[in-house]
């Protein structure tokens, strides 16, 4: 009985160190897919162009507001998802802590990332319920990422004569629709009374790699069974949401000194981007995203170089959110120092939790 607490403290320092190589390890493969993409653009005059070309203030300036706009409305979307469960919770709330997150989302490299400081934000208000604060997060990752292929696949259908041009589009397009599928079918099936049972929470708690997060999903699942409503008018803004995304590559292919894309064609290769940048390979999708759009645009008859200018400008407008975020961190650091310090210790206390039977 006395090594237990050492015991305990050495597993936690293991598991912040492991925590800590993971975010590296994401960032490292992050900066080396951009010094690729980079050294392939040596020669290419893209860089001379963004910088002396005459650009378009105005559709950058929509672009930047769009994005702003886009973000705004996934900090209501977990608003509702939080308040579907009766927890204490304003909008204020979530905005200072949804562009917290998003901030930290950028640049933790150790065991508090942004979903984790959300949730336990919110964990720590409502220490009985501490499954429901956690569940409110997961559920909105699995929202957005569901409309993100719900407008992916729609955008395939509209824009079905310029993809079947292209065997990349019509195979990425088929891979999109797919997911979405298999996403529908696993939805519905979590929503019933019997996908959220010990047995099914023990059973996928047990697969490689993934165990930890299926049975997060399942707790989730049950948290929001009787709240659906809720999950559709979240469904609803995360569509908006990405919508808004998409025109902003829209302008931003406008207001820049490259080729332009007509809507058609940013309906269809903006979401498959935004798909193949949630592939959580690396910090937000760094350097993913960026590649994807870029050999996507080169697919409908620009150039790497041009599709690179539009995709590095979207992730420039991006961290406009987490210099916002930066921004409250700034104006209370030590309050905010503190939060992440708490959330971390509660992190640590539901890892120990024993799961339910």
């Amino acid at each position: 009985m006395p090594h237990a607490v050492p015991f305990d403290e050495a597993s936690r320092r293991r598991m912040h160190r492991r925590r800590a190589v993971k975010g590296a390890a994401k960032l490292t493969l992050a900066v080396g897919i951009l010094g690729v993409l980079v050294w392939n653009l040596r020669g290419d005059d893209v860089f001379t162009r963004l910088l002396h070309e005459p650009k378009q203030w105005g559709y950058l300036a929509g672009a930047q507001a769009c994005i702003l706009v886009a973000f705004s409305l996934s900090f209501v979307r977990w608003y509702l998802l939080v308040r579907a469960l009766h927890l204490p919770f304003t909008l204020s709330d979530a905005f200072r802590l949804g562009s917290l997150g998003f901030m930290l989302n950028q640049v933790s490299l150790g065991s508090v990332g942004g979903d984790v400081f959300k949730a336990m934000f919110v964990a720590r208000e409502q220490p009985g319920r501490r499954t429901e604060a956690v569940a409110t997060v997961v559920i909105d990752r699995v929202v957005g990422l569901y409309a993100m292929l719900l407008v992916a696949s729609a955008a395939a259908v509209f824009a079905s004569e310029l993809a079947a041009q292209h065997a990349v589009l019509v195979g990425l397009s088929r891979a999109v629709g797919i997911c979405l599928l298999v996403g529908t079918v696993a939805l519905v099936w979590l929503m019933t009374p019997w996908a959220a049972g010990p047995q099914v929470r023990r059973a996928v708690s047990r697969a490689p790699l993934v165990g930890g997060t299926l049975a997060r999903l399942v707790d989730a699942a049950a948290a929001y069974r009787d709240h659906r409503r809720y999950l559709f008018a979240a469904l609803a803004v995360a569509c908006c949401t990405h919508s808004l995304l998409v025109t902003a590559f829209w302008l931003i292919s406008h207001g820049l000194p490259v080729r332009p894309l007509d809507f058609g064609t940013t309906l269809l290769i903006g979401p498959m981007s935004l798909v193949a940048g949630a592939i959580p390979l690396t910090p937000s999708g760094l350097g993913v995203f960026e590649t994807a759009f870029a050999q996507l645009f080169q697919t409908v008859g620009g150039t790497l170089g041009e599709g690179s200018m539009v995709a590095i400008t979207y992730r420039a407008m991006t961290y406009v959110m987490a210099a916002v975020g930066a921004t409250y961190y700034v104006l209370a650091h030590g309050r905010i120092a503190k939060e992440m310090h708490d959330a971390k210790q509660l992190a640590d206390e539901m890892a120990d939790e024993p799961s339910p039977p």
